[in-house]
């Protein structure tokens, strides 16, 4: 009985701790954001990023930490940062539209703008499904869907009332149940194996292989997005094999790149 009392304090205590462990995380948070804040708005842009790094270091994000963190690489120029940090703040909800425009004014700055071949349809719909809906989710959506199609088709073979329907009905549910599964399984890798990425330095060559001396693909500059393919960039340490919005492929080092 004693052993059991002093199990349940420790595990008491143990709960409180942490509890007063996280809350007191999270003023700090606050308090640093806060500073972070006071900065930007005194126009101590270096110092103001410093500290937002911290808390992005230490996961502590928000929607309105990319965004000042946006505003504060604006302020000191550095548009390919700025435009990284808005792409950031426009996935959250509450600094979507402040993020939107935000990148249409840094957007008009950058003073190369590249050019952009328009979108397949099916890159557009699976792009749409990512942002809107995710892999899960679809998932989720062809399960229920399957469930309901087998069902119905199972009903066919017991009720006597439009059996030819029943069972065109389930059969049809059954067919768009598996394409919807498809797409999901499809979106999960293209999320996995893709992602967007922004140039952050003022110019740099787009390489045929991942090496220095290797021939010249195409020029990037500040501010210019690409789509980084990890299954091959895998293969290199230190470089990311892109595809740039003009449809070119080439190799650039990481170290010019934010990927996002």
């Amino acid at each position: 009985m004693i052993t059991n009392r002093f199990t349940k304090i420790f595990v008491f205590l143990l709960l409180i701790g942490g509890f007063a462990t996280l809350s007191f995380a999270q003023q700090n948070a606050q308090a640093l954001f806060d500073d972070a804040n006071e900065k930007l708005g005194k126009g101590n842009y270096q110092r103001a990023i410093s500290l937002y790094q911290n808390l992005k270091d230490n996961n502590t994000v928000s929607g309105a930490l990319f965004l000042n963190m946006g505003i504060s690489y604006q302020r000191i120029d550095s548009l390919g940062k700025a435009k990284y940090y808005f792409l950031k703040a426009s996935q959250f909800e509450e600094t979507e539209q402040q993020a939107q425009k935000a990148l249409e004014f840094v957007e008009s700055q950058f003073s190369r703008q590249s050019a952009v071949l328009p979108k397949l349809p099916w890159d557009i719909a699976t792009g749409w499904m990512q942002e809107h809906i995710g892999a899960k989710n679809i998932l989720l959506i062809g399960i229920i869907t399957l469930n309901i199609g087998v069902l119905i088709f199972i009903a066919h073979w017991f009720m006597q009332a439009y059996p030819k329907i029943l069972r065109i009905g389930g059969l049809s549910l059954i067919i768009a149940a598996l394409l919807i599964i498809t797409a999901s399984f499809y979106t999960q890798y293209i999320s996995e194996r893709y992602s967007k990425a922004v140039m952050v330095t003022d110019q740099v060559a787009v390489l045929e292989e991942p090496v220095e001396e290797a021939p010249v693909v195409s020029r990037a500059y500040e501010g210019y997005s690409f789509t980084v393919d990890h299954r091959q960039s895998n293969s290199q340490q230190g470089w990311s094999y892109v595809r740039m919005s003009n449809g070119l492929y080439g190799w650039i080092p990481n170290s010019e790149i934010l990927i996002l």
